[in-house]
């Protein structure tokens, strides 16, 4: 018997929401796919609730892995 396992978030779904909302009503990320930002968005709030991280730094880690 096998059983399977989707993946568990600690980070509740709405920050994920405000997350890409922020971001796409942003100017400057205008030019920057919608996948791209959630991509980010999970990237950043994995990094900063999931495995407490700084917020600055995970940003800007995220930022160069998702935005580049």
């Amino acid at each position: 018997m096998f059983s399977f396992a989707t993946t568990a978030y600690s980070y509740p779904e709405s920050q994920m929401e405000d997350c890409v909302s922020s971001a796409l009503s942003n100017p400057a990320t205008k030019s920057i796919s919608k996948d791209s930002i959630t991509n980010y968005c999970d990237c950043a709030l994995t990094a900063i609730i999931d495995e407490n991280k700084d917020i600055r730094e995970s940003g800007y880690e995220c930022a160069q892995k998702n935005f580049n």
